[in-house]
This record gives structure tokens, sequence and C-alpha cells, in this order.
């Protein structure tokens, strides 16, 4: 079945440390921009690029390099943790003035039992997956925070297996820097 699973990014390229002989090149994108309290927001995104061409663009990059990045959420088949498959990396010559973060999800609700409630400094979310499956990249669970009051009604709303579409931005936790999606719209 084919997912809608689209991410597009601007930020800083923060390197990694690579092992030698890795199918994927790993690295994060330092992704800023103005909080409601007006303070600056840093999220740390965990980024692998696969194809040869990226890799060797974001290789010969600088560190703080400003990129913009096209690609797919996937789970890592052992931890579970979250990061961008990049497909694509355009280097720029600075930062745009308002930066890019949009991600687009289809698939099936995946209701989590651990910790499917939470609360941080922004307010109280609910917690949940987008299930992706397919035979080419097998199964992926997508963790989504939804924090505003109406789309967690619309949550509330829907069983494991309704499918279900997101629309929101990628962040990572202030705590532990776990990636997640951050809900904008449940469809």
């Amino acid at each position: 079945m084919n997912h809608i699973n689209t991410a597009v990014l601007t930020g800083l390229v923060h390197h990694l440390n690579n092992k030698k002989g890795s199918e994927y090149f790993s690295f994060s994108i330092r992704h800023e921009n103005i909080w409601t309290d007006g303070t600056t927001r840093k999220d740390f995104l965990n980024a692998r690029a696969f194809p040869a061409d990226t890799q060797e663009t974001l290789k010969a990059l600088p560190e703080n390099s400003p990129i913009r990045v096209k690609g797919v959420l996937r789970s890592s088949k052992g931890s579970g943790e979250l990061y961008l498959a990049v497909l694509e990396a355009e280097p720029l010559d600075a930062l745009p003035a308002q930066p890019e973060n949009s991600v687009e999800l289809s698939g099936n609700v995946h209701l989590v039992k651990a910790q499917a409630e939470g609360e941080t400094g922004t307010g109280k979310y609910m917690r949940f997956a987008v299930r992706q499956e397919d035979q080419e990249t097998g199964r992926d669970f997508i963790v989504v925070r939804v924090y505003d009051e109406e789309q967690r009604k619309i949550l509330a709303s829907l069983s494991s297996g309704d499918p279900v579409d997101v629309h929101g931005t990628l962040r990572s936790s202030r705590g532990s820097g776990v990636n997640y999606v951050r809900c904008v719209k449940i469809g």
C-alpha cells in the first residue's frame, strides 16, 4: 500500500561520527525557529543519507553549513528511533528568513500503550504512531505528538488501524533528544 511520507527541512548541518563501510551517512540538522515565548527553539533532527551522490554532497559540507533537505521519515529497525531518510540535499548560501519544516504522513493509527500522554513546557499532548507498511521498506512506526486540544479530540475518536493523515513538523524533545512529529492537523 502506498502512503504519503514527505519531509522538507532547512537548517544547519551537524556532523556525527560515521562508521566506515556504513550504507548511509549519518548527520543531524540543527533547525531553529522562534518559539511562542520569543526565544529561539533549536531542534537537532536525526538524518541519514542513503543515495551515494547525496552522501558525497553532505560529506563535502563544513559543519554548520546551511542546507535544504527532502526525504521520508523512518523508524530504525533496531531501536525504533525516528530519523529522516534524506533523498535530496541542496546546499544553501544562507538560511531562509522563514525556516522550512513540514511533514505529511498517511497510514494507519497505532495507539501506543506506554506513555500515551505527556506534558512538556509547551503543554499536554497525546502520543500515537502512524504505521506504514510496504514490501520495499517493511514496517515503520512514526511517533506523533498531538498538543492542540481540537486535534486531540479527533485522535481520541480514532481506533487502532483506522486510516489517518497527519500534517506537522519534525521536532526533537528538549529532554531526551528523541525525534517526533508535532501534529498540526489530523485529516
